[in-house]
């Protein structure tokens, strides 16, 4: 049977995202992003999905929970853990490097009395700062001064690359003990008070993407100024690092005022003044700049003295850094004027920053889009032996690649599948065994990276489809791809399988990974609103879940909403019931799926009955719980739990919790089949978990298994 109509109208996409194939994304490395989302915040959902197609961020590298805490300590304890728990579940552990902050998140956190300053005290950390430390929190929490070296910092012009999971010393990779890890924390944008709105943020974002590999012509200005506290930290080393520009081909010049007025090159501006009359000066902000004041202030929107860094955004640039309270001026809170010449090297903004900051960035906020590679080369990576189709077993890839860069050529390949690197090396054809993954759509990309330290990387992307069980999931028919906020969508999703053994015992439907409604069996239909999918474009799966643990996507459809909030009908809120394979993990970051109509402000999320073998970690109040199970979990949980709005209380929903086996494997053979069945039959559960075990736990577990035999019939 052929795909496109097996998979009805989800085939669509896969056609286009087929056609996409071949071209490199833009940026090269919007793998690299992990992006965090509030599902609550309107602000936060809009530009999440803005920045994902943006920078084409892997569905899987998309966060969804409140990213701010009460204080440093909360922060540690829960979001610390529920982004690793996230990255570890989803597999992309060796892609995350970079941390990005949608608007709506707040700019700091409380951390009071754990780095010490003789100077002034350390009373904040920035939002950007509390992600970059997450590897050297317990650290942090144990006390250290406000010098803490930052290990990726080096006090030369030679460039490195940024790994998330590589240690570094003194700039350079190391094995040493006292080599550090780090995330690459920024915030895209702040919408408070004294920030940016978010039109601006997107113009950004879109001029940034712009940018990548432009390389344009223009000038690096660095400004001395009469304002020794702010100008003086590092204006004596303007000269070497215009003389370093300038070596490697570049435009830079040491000017003696604020800053260039009525220029029209500007690249970027290094200065030190409190206060600066920016639109006054009449000069260009090109796209791909950067710009920073050296102020207290900066980054401290709740005070209104001082310019904010937001205003360099709004005059153009694509990046800016500065403080969320008063610092000591020590040279080594501030970025660096090498920072340009390692983005004139081809570094991304983020990395050229964060490399020049030679002390942990506790109160530095890197502002704006941290990706941004104007000055990279563009690396173009092709497959010609790329799947057409279904496929088992093991298939190879034969990746290539070209760069523009003079006297480098691309010799290193990554093969990827949804963002999980199934192979790499130097030597091609790669292999995808595909019997290690799950049946249905996959997103495939592959890699190629360049011989220079910056290690300048393209992308190749398609799609892969696997089968080897026969078993698929699929969205039939959707009522609607257009909307606003509050048009309510609704999604007829089926599955496929084959056998007992791998019987459907659920489907759902997924964003980006994120479960937003699920139901028992191997069909249903399935309801959500434009407010939880956020405005803008989404990508939307159907998801089955098979009961031997098996997760198989359908293509996905794009949702396209407008940011226009409609009157809402003020329905009671609707949960779902879901099942959640936790498996030996340490920490499990569970999504409450609900549907409701309300204004997300008025939504409040309960535990009503915890699971009896994992205690629930405090933390924020949204639409997710992060668990701890118990050492020696075993078996099934049940966790319940109810949405409030203010036009009432919902009905009760499940979280069924799986810790070593299916709940419905009762024979506990490893697998849910017929034997089950007899064994329901013999000694009733309460498997449909209403609170008693009775005949219709026996009707609950037939539907079940028959959804396995129909959907086999169907497939041959």
């Amino acid at each position: 049977m052929a795909m496109g109509k097996r998979f009805g109208i989800a085939a669509s996409a896969a056609c286009m995202l087929a056609a996409a194939a071949g071209q490199a994304a833009a940026g090269g490395s919007g793998e690299n992003i992990i992006i965090i989302a509030d599902p609550l915040n309107a602000e936060s959902m809009y530009a999440a999905n803005y920045y994902r197609a943006a920078r084409n961020v892997p569905s899987e590298n998309v966060l969804y929970f409140s990213p701010g805490a009460d204080d440093y300590q909360a922060f540690v304890a829960w979001n610390l853990v529920a982004l690793q728990a996230l990255i570890d579940e989803r597999g992309v552990g060796n892609q995350a490097d970079y941390i990005v902050l949608m608007p709506g998140s707040p700019f700091y956190i409380d951390a009071p009395g754990l780095v010490s300053d003789g100077c002034s005290p350390v009373r904040r950390f920035s939002i950007s700062g509390a992600y970059t430390t997450a590897f050297v929190a317990d650290e942090i929490l144990a006390g250290v001064n406000s010098n803490f070296n930052n290990r990726y910092a080096r006090n030369t012009f030679t460039m490195v690359r940024f790994d998330s999971e590589q240690t570094y010393l003194a700039g350079s990779p190391s094995s040493d003990p006292n080599a550090r890890r780090y995330y690459l924390g920024a915030m895209l944008g702040y919408t408070g008070e004294r920030g940016n709105t978010l039109q601006e943020i997107f113009d950004n974002i879109d001029r940034s993407v712009a940018a990548d590999f432009s390389r344009p012509a223009g000038t690096f200005y660095f400004c001395q100024t009469n304002d020794q506290n702010r100008s003086g930290p590092r204006h004596n080393a303007f000269p070497s690092v215009v003389a370093q520009i300038t070596s490697q081909g570049g435009t830079a010049s040491h000017e003696f005022r604020q800053m260039p007025r009525n220029e029209d090159d500007v690249l970027s501006i290094l200065t030190g003044a409190a206060v600066l009359d920016i639109p006054g000066a009449n000069m260009t902000l090109l796209p791909g700049s950067y710009a920073d004041h050296l102020t207290s202030y900066g980054a401290m929107f709740d005070n209104v003295n001082q310019t904010k860094i937001s205003e360099w955004i709004r005059a153009g640039a694509t990046a800016s850094h500065g403080t969320v309270e008063e610092p000591c001026n020590y040279p080594g809170k501030f970025t660096h004027a090498r920072s340009m010449a390692y983005y004139h090297q081809g570094a991304s903004m983020g990395e050229s920053i964060f490399r020049a900051l030679n002390f942990t960035p506790f109160q530095g906020l890197i502002y704006g889009d941290p990706m941004c590679r104007a000055f990279d080369y563009e690396v173009t990576v092709t497959v010609q032996d790329a799947p057409t189709g279904p496929v088992s077993g093991v298939i190879e890839i034969t990746p290539s690649g070209q760069t523009s860069k003079p006297g480098n050529f691309v010799f290193d390949y990554e093969i990827v599948v949804d963002n999980r690197r199934v192979d790499a090396g130097f030597v091609t054809p790669l292999e995808i065994d595909t019997t290690q993954l799950e049946d249905g759509w996959h997103d495939l990309r592959a890699f190629g990276y360049d011989t220079s330290t910056v290690r300048s990387l393209g992308v190749w992307q398609s799609e892969l489809i696997v089968n080897n069980l026969g078993r698929a999931a699929q969205i039939e028919s959707v009522s609607a791809t257009t909307g606003d906020l509050s048009t309510t969508f609704v999604f007829d999703v089926r599955s496929l399988a084959g056998g007992f053994g791998g019987a459907p015992v659920e489907v759902r439907l997924v964003q980006h990974d994120r479960v937003l409604a699920s139901a028992a069996g191997c069909e249903a239909t399935l309801e959500v609103a434009g407010v939880q999918l956020g405005a803008g474009s989404s990508s939307v799966h159907a998801e089955a879940l098979f009961a031997d643990g098996m997760r198989v996507r359908s293509a996905p459809i794009e949702v396209s909403i407008e940011y226009v909030e409609g009157t809402p009908a003020g329905g009671l809120p609707t949960v779902y019931d879901s099942t959640v394979w936790a498996g030996g993990a340490a920490d499990v970051f569970v999504m409450l799926p609900y549907l409701v109509d309300d204004s997300t402000e008025t939504i409040s999320f309960e535990i009503v009955d915890a699971p009896a073998q994992a205690s629930v970690v405090a933390g924020p109040d949204g639409p997710y719980r992060l668990l701890a199970p118990d050492p020696g979990a075993t078996g099934f949980d049940v966790m319940t739990y109810r949405v409030t709005s203010s036009s009432g209380a919902s009905a009760l929903g499940r979280i069924v919790l799986v810790y070593d086996r299916h709940p419905f494997d009762l024979t506990a053979d490893g697998s849910f089949d017929v034997e089950d069945l007899y064994a329901m039959h013999a000694s009733p559960s309460d498997v449909n978990f209403d609170g008693v075990a009775d005949a219709a736990d026996v009707r609950y577990l037939e539907t079940v298994l028959r959804c396995g035999e129909v959907r086999e019939m169907d497939n041959r």
